[in-house]
């Protein structure tokens, strides 16, 4: 499992690197404008459905059935499974979109009341909105590709896939947009190009493996309605996150320009550690965690969480303090060029000081999330997921007024900490074996501690540099050298401390198989 995060983890740092590229790159041409205002709203819908769907409820629900059918009926079996379903999600997918594409004012609207209908904002908007919702059918059937070759342990094409959609809009506001009259709609169609290109991506590895759906008349067959009723509450149970970051949007279309963009930065360097590792073991974990359900191996089902909120901690603490102590390096070394002025860099760091908080919860919401998918029970994550949107929205309503934007950020990140306390407890409730033990308690009490020496020296040598005066490459070293600090330093307390865990990923990730 660890060896498979780390495929996963690596394979997601090279996307997630070009992604900071590609906001780099957006950041410097568009700046915190209007145009990326209705950009990042226009994109807001769609990139709910591809974190729905390719890190959630499509995946989450889809790998445990597979595995189970796998399992007890055979691969043919398995196969009509996947069939059946890739011929209905498309079809009504299809609909939807092609209803969404009909409706699009509407849909702007809702996720931007703040928006005034008829101003050029709006109708830019709708129009990206337009563009870019068939995305929405290629992230989803290709997000289903990916539930069936991790189902066979195969994660490299999945997770390497998104960095096609990164390339996409780099090549075009450097190539494209600058002959159009508008030039962020070259954004649009490359979201297009990226979302076909990960899906044909996908298909090889598949045809190779005899395990490629093919087109049919879909049957709703028991497994297809099994399924389906996991599906629904697990649309909200695992991507509460990403419907709280929604509302974030929609509040802060009533806020001055560039709040929107500022939460979109902040939001994006915290993605960063989340995707390669929370997502990454989250990933790995779940077709683990199946297997050991349908085995009957409840005992290492337990070990399983356990040790992965054990390296949650160990990881999650570090990358948490550190994105809190570097934010505005990091923000001012990424962005601070062209168009995105030093209050813009401030802005967004302030955004990533508070999304920051709550990284450890939104990784730990992910792996308990996939824990309750595996024993197919997904009311339990539903409820959390309620209980944490109404506390979200009431947060947001609370601290929009007094903190702007940062108090968006703030709620969101309050909200899955609510998320995941609800979880714990119905994990020891319903499944009636404790979510921490000693080890985990232990782990977590000397992650911290080291984390916290961490944290320290990083604020010593971070506030002895002046970052605004420096050029930019002296700027990306001084950055880069403050990481590859923050790492020693945070590696040599965790040995002193006694961390197990550093241990484990050693042995795991870079000895032999019988390590």
């Amino acid at each position: 499992m660890v060896r498979a995060a780390g495929v996963v983890g690596g394979a997601t740092a090279v996307s997630r690197v070009l992604g900071l590229l590609r906001d780099a790159v957006m950041a410097s041409l568009f700046g915190a404008s209007p145009a990326t205002d209705a950009f990042f709203v226009a994109f807001r819908l769609p990139n709910l459905m591809r974190q729905l769907f390719g890190e959630g409820a499509l995946a989450s629900s889809f790998v445990p059935v597979y595995t189970d059918i796998r399992e007890k009926q055979g691969e043919e079996q398995a196969r009509l499974f996947s069939s059946n379903l890739i011929s209905l999600l498309f079809i009504i997918l299809t609909a939807i979109t092609l209803v969404g594409v009909l409706l699009a004012p509407a849909l702007v609207r809702v996720i931007a009341l703040g928006f005034k209908p008829g101003s050029d904002v709006f109708r830019l908007t709708v129009l990206l909105t337009r563009w870019m919702l068939p995305y929405m059918v290629l992230i989803c059937t290709a997000a289903l590709f990916m539930g069936i070759l991790n189902s066979h342990r195969h994660f490299l094409a999945p997770a390497a896939a998104p960095a096609l959609l990164n390339i996409c809009i780099i090549a075009a506001a450097f190539v494209v947009s600058p002959g159009l009259s508008t030039p962020i709609l070259a954004l649009a169609w490359a979201v297009l190009a990226g979302g076909l290109l990960q899906f044909l991506t996908q298909i090889p590895p598949m045809w190779s493996r005899g395990i490629l759906p093919a087109p049919r008349v879909p049957v709703l067959t028991p497994e297809v309605r099994r399924m389906a009723l996991m599906m629904g509450p697990a649309v909200l149970g695992v991507a509460v996150y990403q419907v709280n970051i929604l509302v974030d949007t929609l509040l802060a279309s009533f806020l001055p320009t560039g709040s929107i963009t500022y939460l979109w930065y902040g939001n994006r360097i915290m993605q960063f550690p989340l995707g390669v590792f929370g997502i990454a073991l989250a990933t790995a974990a779940l077709p683990t965690l199946s297997k050991q359900i349908s085995e009957g191996r409840r005992e290492d089902f337990r070990g399983t969480v356990s040790f992965s909120l054990a390296l949650t901690a160990f990881i999650g603490l570090p990358a948490t303090l550190g994105l809190i102590a570097l934010r505005e390096p990091i923000m001012l070394t990424l962005f601070g060029r062209g168009a995105f002025s030093n209050a813009d860099v401030r802005g967004a760091a302030t955004a990533l000081l508070f999304y920051a908080a709550g990284l450890l919860f939104f990784i730990a919401v992910k792996i308990l999330g996939r824990a309750f998918f595996a024993v197919e029970d997904t009311r339990t994550p539903f409820k959390a997921a309620g209980t944490a949107f109404l506390v979200n929205t009431l947060l947001n309503l609370a601290l929009m007024g007094p903190m702007g934007y940062a108090g968006l950020a703030l709620a969101t990140s309050l909200a899955s900490g609510v998320n995941f306390m609800i979880l714990a407890r119905h994990f020891s409730r319903k499944l009636a074996m404790p979510w921490a033990d000693a080890h985990l308690v232990r782990e977590t009490v000397r992650s911290f501690s080291a984390a916290a020496v961490m944290l320290g020296a990083l604020v010593l040598v971070a506030a002895r540099v002046d970052w605004l005066v420096l050029p930019a490459l002296a700027r990306a070293l001084w950055l880069l050298g403050c990481v590859v600090l923050g790492i020693g330093v945070y590696s040599i307390a965790a040995l002193i401390f006694g961390c197990k865990s550093m241990k484990t990923l050693k042995n795991r990730l870079f000895e032999g198989p019988g390590a």
